[in-house]
């Protein structure tokens, strides 16, 4: 018998905004704090801790739910959309633009698309100016049978919009997606994402710990 084959060589890369005091939310929004309940320091048997912040902070989920009334909430979503082949795609655009189809190069890869537009650099410090994807984006991306876009911004939608264009657009097309993603370190390719929502039941969104697999990304359906 020859040598058995060594296994091959992956690399996880945490696409993930730190949960922490200092992370920015929407303007209003409630932010993430936590709180010691007992301490070993203090005598106590374990370390507890309580927490509280919106749904949609940092690198999140959304459900339909979060803005069509009657919709899935965040405990009834499919979760195949959240595991499984995709493809990180980087595009360069002024302040506040959205992704248009004529902004890719050519048909996406994988079956989950992320995009990197560096536009919002620090999720510590809450700013405006961020891109955006557009409905007729998504619409394309949904008949290349695409089941999730994500961005490395706090929305789909830009700052400013009042009707959630974006928002409405993945919804309708049964696609589902992931906002505040960290991507600057992440090189345009093909990957496996795991970025699975928490259970809660009536949720409007959910944190999730995003992660990417290199070398693992395949075009494919799953």
């Amino acid at each position: 018998m020859g040598d058995p084959q060594e296994p091959p060589v992956t690399r996880i890369i945490d696409i993930t905004a730190a949960l922490s005091p200092r992370l920015a939310v929407w303007p209003g929004d409630v932010g993430f704090s936590r709180e010691i309940l007992a301490r070993m320091a203090d005598g106590g048997a374990a370390d507890c801790s309580a927490m509280r912040t919106t749904l949609h902070a940092g690198t999140h989920a959304d459900a339909p739910g979060h803005i069509l009334p009657g919709a899935a909430a965040m405990d009834a979503v499919d979760l195949l959309p959240y595991l499984g082949p995709c493809e990180v795609i980087a595009v360069k655009l002024p302040p506040r633009e959205r992704i248009g189809p004529h902004h890719l190069s050519g048909p996406v890869r994988a079956p989950r698309v992320l995009f990197r537009t560096d536009s919002y650099p620090d999720p510590e410090r809450f700013g405006p100016d961020f891109n955006a994807l557009s409905p007729e984006l998504i619409r394309s991306l949904r008949d290349q049978g695409c089941l999730l876009a994500g961005i490395d911004t706090p929305s789909v939608d830009p700052f400013d919009s009042t009707g959630l264009e974006s928002h409405h657009a993945l919804f309708a097309c049964g696609m589902r997606c992931l906002e505040g993603l960290r991507l600057e370190s992440v090189a345009p390719g093909l990957y496996t994402l795991s970025a699975l929502p928490l259970r809660i039941e009536g949720g409007d969104g959910s944190p999730v710990r995003a992660v990417l697999v290199e070398g693992q990304g395949e075009a494919g359906t799953f």
